[in-house]
């Protein structure tokens, strides 16, 4: 019987997948050894019967494929392995004198064979991306929440595959939609990290910088650190979504970028007295009083150069000039005073408040 066969038929497929199949120095022996003795005995009951099972109800190929795919095992090297199995069964078969409606069974059985594993692998293949974007999101809430930190978050982070010696920024992007997130992950492919949509934000751990995406998506960049201190640039992260949201700004964003205009998108008191200050004496004044802001911002911008701020408008040098003139005096200032300069730099970045504090995301 080709039963009592089975424990060479083992040993020889054992040898020859071991000297072929790299992936299988996963695998151990035993259970190698133990799958060849099952389709032995598989294919003993059906020479004896001449019925060639479903797919379905080959159980061997479905244990057999998942305990494999979990051990990291390609399907193309699953098959592999099975041709090597069935091609000693064949030859064991022929040497007993079986003629063709023998072989025909065999080819019958592989394929019902190879139909089970590729739809059991396929399955394994969904359930092990669903377990890694469950894994992923878990992993991003707890960073979010402040709640992973310590031994938990290095074994989280070396789930994810994130490499311990590597730097990582926390990213977090506004407004979260469907395109966004895919751009996000195509330029995310030749790097490490993960990325997923919690809320109205796309969230993320990234060892790259993105490139800016669209016109209207804010991507707010932590620090650059080692996994273990990832809620760090989490924090840093939040910090500059509040700040750059409450400014209105869109693009990638960082702390360092923001300089001291992330810390006057907060101050909500400092912000009414200088939008007092500066701004509200201008409400009066209509379109012009616009105009005499326009003028104010292009000439702090280009470093208090009057020529290159009326090009920059554009308007003439006297007009610039006459605007500038008109706001010192609305206001009682003097565009020459340092602290003016700060004070008034500080209400024009914030305006987008209207006097509002910035609301604090989590």
């Amino acid at each position: 019987m080709l039963e009592d066969r089975a424990d060479a038929i083992a040993e020889q497929v054992y040898r020859e997948i071991s000297a072929s199949i790299p992936t299988y120095e996963r695998v151990r022996r035993a259970d190698v050894e133990a799958s060849v003795r099952e389709i032995v005995a598989d294919v003993g009951v059906l020479l004896r019967t001449g019925v060639v099972p479903p797919p379905a109800d080959i159980t061997q190929a479905e244990e057999s494929s998942r305990a494999r795919a979990k051990q990291g095992v390609p399907i193309h090297d699953i098959m592999h392995a099975f041709r090597f199995t069935m091609g000693a069964v064949r030859d064991a078969v022929l040497e007993a004198g079986a003629g063709v409606d023998a072989l025909t069974l065999l080819w019958s059985y592989s394929d019902a064979y190879t139909a089970n594993v590729v739809e059991i692998y396929r399955q394994s293949d969904i359930e092990g991306a669903l377990e890694q974007a469950r894994r992923a999101q878990s992993f991003l809430l707890g960073l979010l929440d402040g709640t992973l930190e310590g031994t938990e978050l290095v074994t989280a982070a070396s789930t994810l595959l994130l490499d311990p010696a590597a730097q990582y920024r926390a990213l977090r992007a506004l407004p979260a939609e469907a395109a966004h997130l895919r751009e996000l992950q195509r330029q995310a492919a030749r790097h490490s990290g993960v990325l997923t949509v919690i809320g109205a934000q796309c969230v993320g751990v990234v060892s790259f910088v993105p490139e800016t995406v669209g016109d209207d998506l804010l991507i707010a960049l932590g620090p650059a650190v080692p996994p273990a201190e990832l809620p760090r640039s989490f924090r840093t992260a939040r910090t500059v979504l509040t700040a750059a949201t409450a400014l209105g700004l869109t693009g990638v964003r960082t702390l360092p970028g923001l300089s001291w205009r992330a810390a006057a998108a907060g101050a909500v008191e400092v912000n009414r007295i200088f939008h007092e200050r500066y701004l509200a004496p201008l409400a009066g004044q209509g379109p012009f009083g616009e105009l005499i802001l326009e003028a104010v911002a292009a000439y702090l911008a280009e470093d208090r150069n009057v020529p290159r701020a009326a090009r920059a408008i554009p308007v003439h040098v006297n007009t610039l000039r006459y605007r500038l003139r008109r706001f010192e005096e609305l206001t009682g200032c003097s565009l020459d005073s340092t602290e003016t300069i700060v004070e008034v730099s500080f209400a024009l970045e914030n305006r987008p408040l209207s006097g509002r504090g910035a609301a604090p995301f989590r």
